[in-house]
């Protein structure tokens, strides 16, 4: 379709906000796994001549296997105080770089070893799990499940939200409106991975770059405009038409072939080859415990990723040249000398980032532990309370997309067995006494009541439904329906 432009009196201002590098360097990291930061700090190392391990803190001067693989312990007290800080050289930085005294000391450490754990969750079940992340009425979520249902393995909606209404009106008798599953469906693609929910390929690649971190960067703007005014020519890889329509260099039409590629077409088959392996390697990020006072830990996992400190000799190299005039320098000096500069500004920036990163995970985690504080010190998840992204981004004060990569990327181990951190969101229900509880108390109730029944004469929604009311849920025929589906359950007659 073309476009058409038209020009009027009326001026409207808008407002973008654009991540600075150090912005998206944080973000980046955050996200990142642990096996990923390692690899990440490795790089830096490698590149970086001003950036070095921390070796004070090493056995000798390579460093030792067990020191390397540590983690940072915070003892909360009952008001879960200021956690200790991530195994990074503050000292160094508070120096370097001129921050304040107050930054975090080193605490003590623990070994973290990594963890095999079967996966038996499929692509959907993970999509319905992210229900829990927002707010959303009874008759959204069952809105939202139908449109998951609606998926195909690709993670794309080739449906007409015309045809999914008419279905639900039809068959299911659950009346709304194309306008109502427009704006469900705009939830759906908020879910993780990017581009899940797409109607087309063109939709799911510009979800994509929407959804990345730099999506306000010169280089994400023009693989938007390619996407959107070229896409025929993308798709037929007609580089040549695409760089003589908008006029690009050489060296634009080659970063943006790069940037085409590393966007996954086919995000729901991706999410369900990494799900289908039947063992998979799991390195927690969090570790959560009691001490022997019984109060609560929290040890965040920094794996191999070794202390780093900004290169003293490198320093001092500098510092022997301040107060000396520029001009009196040859040429190669004062390269040297800004090439330098550039390189201990980048070490401080990554160190700084790491630090971030450390404090951005610690606060999540240490507010879902209070959130959820009852199914920390029992086990019994029929106590875990309704929580939403809302709900932690507001008591941490961080971003809602923040605390999105970090719940959806992080695992944390219990004495009760290790969970995504994902799965600690659940939305709400509601008591008969006015109460809310998690769905996954309702779901825990009746898989109980399930269990427990006569297997020769297995109960029926509607009795189940009933039993439930007498335990003070307030839940209709349906809603037991929709969860005894969501949790595999068959029907009754299935059951014998």
């Amino acid at each position: 379709m073309a476009n058409k432009f038209s020009q009027t009196g009326t001026q409207v201002q808008t407002q973008n906000q654009t991540l600075t590098p150090q912005q998206l360097l944080v973000s980046q990291l955050t996200e990142m796994s642990i096996e990923a930061l390692y690899e990440r700090v490795d790089q830096e190392l490698k590149e970086n001549i001003a950036l070095e391990r921390n070796t004070e803190d090493f056995g000798d001067a390579t460093g030792s296997e067990t020191a390397s693989e540590t983690a940072d312990r915070t003892d909360y007290t009952e008001d879960f105080g200021t956690p200790q800080a991530a195994d990074i050289d503050y000292s160094e930085l508070s120096e370097n770089s001129g921050l304040s005294d107050d930054a975090p000391s080193n605490s003590s450490h623990a070994t973290v070893p990594e963890t095999i754990v079967g996966e038996t969750l499929s692509f959907y079940d993970q999509l319905e799990e992210q229900i829990g992340f927002f707010h959303l009425s009874e008759h959204e979520e069952e809105l939202l499940r139908y449109l998951i249902g609606s998926l195909d393995d690709d993670g794309l909606l080739h449906a007409s939200l015309q045809q999914i209404q008419d279905e639900l009106e039809v068959y299911h008798n659950i009346p709304t409106s194309q306008e109502e599953l427009e704006r469900v469906l705009c939830i759906l693609q908020h879910f993780e991975p990017a581009g899940i929910g797409a109607r087309s390929l063109q939709e799911c690649l510009l979800l994509q770059v929407h959804r990345a971190p730099d999506h306000n960067s010169p280089m994400k703007r023009k693989l938007e405009r390619v996407l959107n005014e070229q896409f025929d020519n993308l798709m037929l890889k007609r580089w040549d038409r695409i760089q003589r329509s908008l006029h690009l260099s050489d060296a634009d039409v080659s970063r943006l072939q790069h940037e085409v590629h590393r966007l996954n077409p086919r995000p729901g088959s991706s999410m369900g080859e990494a799900l289908g392996k039947n063992l998979q390697q799991i390195t927690p990020d969090f570790i959560v415990d009691t001490d022997p006072y019984e109060q609560l830990t929290l040890v965040l996992n920094n794996g191999h990723v070794p202390p780093l400190r900004v290169s003293e000799d490198e320093l001092i190299f500098l510092r022997s040249y301040d107060g000396r005039d520029m001009k009196t320098l040859s040429r190669s000096e004062r390269d040297g000398i800004l090439y330098l500069r550039e390189r201990v500004e980048k070490a401080r920036s990554f160190i700084e980032a790491l630090q971030q990163r450390h404090r951005t995970l610690t606060q999540t985690m240490q507010t879902i532990i209070r959130i959820q504080r009852p199914f920390f010190e029992s086990g019994d998840e029929t106590l875990l309370r309704p929580m939403t992204l809302e709900d932690v981004a507001t008591q941490t004060g961080l971003h809602l997309s923040t605390i999105s990569r970090v719940s959806n990327s992080k695992w944390v181990q219990t004495p009760y067995g290790i969970y995504p951190l994902r799965w600690f969101f659940t939305s709400a229900a509601r008591r008969q006494d006015g109460d809310e509880v998690s769905v996954r108390s309702i779901k825990a109730a009746l898989q109980e009541v399930i269990d427990s029944e006569d297997k020769h004469a297995p109960l029926t929604d509607e009795v189940l439904a009933t039993v439930l009311q007498e335990r003070g849920f307030d839940v209709a025929r349906r809603t037991v329906t929709k969860y005894r589906v969501a949790m595999g359950i068959p029907v009754a007659r299935l059951r014998k």
